[in-house]
């Protein structure tokens, strides 16, 4: 009979040779303690585990149902008979795994047809799937540009933006966010004879700001540079027909390239890039996370096609999305604790520290609400958040009830963060957030 191995990889490296340790960077993560410090305090906020589907009221895995606000289900489609229906025929049609990539193996007749629907619903020559919308970021922007040329990063977008314009060849440049002026002037100081690609996030994730596109767009025009927006947090969301930010500020015409990501109104995992026939082939010829990738399973593809023609036939889920959107913002800003700006499905409620962030999700969780607290590195320091989605199948009621929770939590917790500074200060202490 055979039996695992009774020891695991080693802890560290052998003691005596004097050669540093590679893993240190990893073992001395001060984010990695600030997580182990949270869970022996109790306070842990991040991994929480469901018991089901992420529904508007979610039961968690203490067994407690919650109004659930920290899902990207925002078509509310995750559940669906229809969306669940569809995954299970491709599993049993398909089975579990392509194992393989596309080039290889692992195209089915499901990976075409989702492709096309997908470019139809753009309007563009071609789709490219790839196994999450991490990797449709990083699969164009590594193989976009040539040494010398150049990508204009805002400097809040998703962090796979950032990683895929690291692994180009070309240079990465950061400008503020959301600052026409600054990429102006940043575009202004290119060698002109150098490439360059603007690369934006359509709507923010952590904070649900939506980027100024008609007035990007008009610079890279004037530039001649390329405009690629990550549309992850806008499909489904945003624009007359729930195809963005690009859309809704009638950009969409002037972008070369789009991303997404399926876990959101697509209720699957995975993600694509969206683009002209001939990049769409430079990405399948030379991309790595689309040649050395396995091909997205059978089941999430099933399921996001089936996800993606609710999407086009039922337009009244975008409207009631975009109404709960109104509805928690009003109520938040009606119980004293009003949300940043924006329009999409993600409300940012401002928090402060990360001690802060931390005591008012633990608040709102106690109190029935699940959100996702937000802080340092996702957004900069001392300007924590907590991050609000909502659903189209979220109830008035619901959104209601779980506004007042959530502000109660804020407030709370701003309210025992200024005694604390106030003791600190006639103590003559530095209070230290």
């Amino acid at each position: 009979m055979h039996h695992a191995p009774t020891a695991g990889p080693r802890t560290g490296p052998d003691t005596g040779s004097g050669r540093r340790d590679a893993f240190a960077p990893l073992l001395q993560d001060p984010l990695a303690a600030l997580f182990r410090e949270h869970v022996r305090e109790g306070s842990n906020t991040h991994g929480v585990p469901t018991a089901g589907a992420p529904e508007p009221v979610t039961v968690y895995d203490d067994g407690v149902p919650r109004v659930n606000l920290g899902s990207n289900n925002y078509l509310g489609l995750a559940g669906d008979e229809r969306v669940v229906d569809a995954a299970v025929a491709a599993v049993r049609r398909y089975g579990t795994s392509t194992s393989g990539s596309r080039v290889l193996n692992g195209t089915t007749r499901l990976h075409l047809q989702l492709e096309e629907e997908l470019a139809d619903l753009y309007g563009v020559e071609a789709a490219v799937l790839t196994s999450s919308g991490v990797n449709a970021n990083v699969a164009l922007l590594s193989t976009a540009c040539a040494p010398g040329d150049a990508l204009l990063v805002d400097a809040h977008a998703h962090a796979s933006v950032h990683a895929g314009a690291a692994a180009s060849r070309g240079t990465v440049i950061r400008f503020t966010h959301n600052s026409t002026d600054s990429l102006a002037r940043r575009l202004a100081r290119l060698d002109p004879e150098a490439g360059a690609v603007v690369v934006v996030d359509g709507v923010y994730s952590m904070t649900g700001e939506t980027a100024p596109l008609a007035a990007i767009a008009d610079l890279c025009a004037h530039y001649g540079a390329r405009l690629v927006v990550d549309e992850a947090h806008g499909l489904g969301v945003l624009g007359e027909h729930g195809l963005g930010a690009a859309e809704a500020t009638g950009a969409l015409d002037r972008v070369d390239g789009i991303t997404l990501a399926f876990s959101k109104s697509l209720a699957s995992v995975g993600g694509a890039v969206l683009t002209s026939r001939a990049v769409a082939d430079g990405i399948r010829a030379s991309a790595m996370p689309y040649v050395f990738s396995a091909a997205n399973e059978p089941a999430g593809v099933g399921a996001a096609l089936a996800a993606l023609r609710i999407l086009r036939a039922e337009p009244e889920r975008r409207t009631r999305l975009q109404e709960n959107g109104v509805k928690l913002r009003v109520e938040l800003s009606v119980a004293g604790t009003p949300p940043l700006p924006g329009s999409g499905a993600v409300i940012a409620v401002p928090t402060g520290s990360e001690a802060a962030t931390v005591a008012a999700w633990r608040a709102a969780y106690e109190a029935g609400v699940y959100c996702n607290a937000v802080a340092y590195p996702a957004v900069p320091r001392g300007k924590g958040v907590l991050r609000l989605s909502v659903m189209a199948t979220h109830t008035p009621e619901q959104l209601q009830a779980a506004a007042g929770s959530v502000a109660q939590a804020v407030l709370a917790t701003r309210e025992s963060t200024r005694e604390a500074a106030g003791d600190d200060r006639r103590h003559g202490r530095l209070a230290v957030a």
